[in-house]
């Protein structure tokens, strides 16, 4: 709220009325309003900045993203994740405990205009795929940026990275019907046009391949186009709408995906509703999560997730999964978490309950 209280912020002397010498009060007078009028402005455009410190959707996040300064063009970041977990499935004779590490290194570079990020997935079954990403990017200006290389895909409300996620896992982790699961977010090459003036996103790309239901990994197999939008009602409600159509490999039809979600983030709560719908050559799938956080302190925070998914095969059978989770997420220090899991999964086959210990650190 703009601030108009007289007495602090527009007083230009210590002085009384009765000290002040007939110089001063005209000086007084002359230079109080301007002193109002420029409090006034700074305030507005301050709210104004908050404003516009909106969506991600389409801007060049390599320039305001945190790190480790290596030089003046270079940052440095990435996470170390160490798990324990075990998985109790219904009918299994062997239900296994595992531990397992994951480690990720971003190199960002600054060339304004020309901007790059490079980043290697150093994980123990990361499927000898060292690099994950790999592009640049050249801004025509602050709202406008062309984006070319290998990719993470923009669909979809949870990140790629385990820092970016209100659990340790995803919301459709482990949900697999018949052979079809979730296509989460991909790193895919192509090309990708962004718009983002703070407010309001736009992004269109070329692809070689988006869902990952279909066609391999290779360039000669098919086309991905996706077109995304996404807005900033007000400072805290944010939503996202996107569709891909994904040409099929080897002569099958076409792969569409609509995706969108709303958040709600007005402070330490936040809430979210997505929704998904894939039509396949041979299955139709359709899933929807919600999701509620909340911080209690700065040290801790908890998460209750569900998520639904249900493939229609043509021909076939109709099959469902309902996953719910539970999270507590401890903030150590600044550079390390510890959080904790349970989710329990029935599925038309099998009931599967989950348990996740894990440590995180960030640099």
């Amino acid at each position: 709220m703009t601030d108009l209280t007289y007495s602090q912020s527009c007083n230009t002397t210590n002085k009384l009325p009765h000290q002040q010498s007939d110089y001063e009060k005209n000086r007084q007078l002359r230079i109080e309003p301007c002193l109002c009028r420029l409090h006034i402005r700074a305030n507005v455009w301050i709210q104004f900045q908050q404003l516009l410190r909106g969506t991600a959707l389409g801007s060049n996040e390599t320039l305001t993203a945190d790190g480790i300064a290596l030089g003046n063009a270079v940052k440095l970041r990435g996470y170390i994740d160490t798990r324990l977990s075990h998985v109790d499935t219904d009918g299994n004779a062997s239900n296994p405990t595992d531990i397992s590490a994951a480690a990720d290194i971003d190199f960002l570079i600054d060339l304004s205009p020309v901007t790059a990020e490079l980043h290697l997935d150093l994980s123990e079954s990361n499927d000898s795929q060292l690099l994950e990403q790999a592009f640049g990017r050249y801004s025509f200006n602050q709202d406008l940026h062309l984006t070319f290389g290998r990719q993470v895909t923009v669909l979809g409300y949870e990140g790629d990275e385990s820092t970016q996620l209100f659990a340790v896992t995803r919301a459709f982790d482990g949900i697999e019907l018949n052979g079809v699961s979730h296509p989460g977010k991909n790193y895919v090459d192509g090309v990708r046009l962004g718009y983002n003036n703070g407010m309001f996103g736009l992004i269109f790309g070329l692809h070689d391949r988006y869902t990952g239901i279909d066609n391999d990994n290779t360039l000669d197999d098919g086309m991905a186009i996706d077109l995304a939008a996404s807005i900033m009602f007000f400072p805290g409600l944010e939503a996202q709408l996107g569709f891909v159509n994904e040409s099929g490999d080897r002569g099958k039809d076409d792969t569409q995906l609509v995706n969108g979600w709303i958040e709600w983030n007005p402070g330490d709560l936040t809430l979210a509703f997505e929704f998904d719908t894939i039509s396949h050559h041979d299955v139709d799938v359709s899933d929807i999560m919600l999701l509620a956080n909340y911080r209690f302190a700065d040290f801790f925070a908890a998460s209750l997730r569900y998520a639904y998914m249900n493939a229609d095969f043509k021909g076939g059978p109709d099959i469902d999964a309902n996953r719910i989770t539970l999270a507590a997420l401890l903030s150590i220090t600044q550079n390390f978490d510890i959080n904790f899991e349970y989710s329990h999964t029935a599925q038309d086959n099998a009931d599967k309950d989950e348990f996740y210990v894990q440590g995180l650190i960030t640099y």
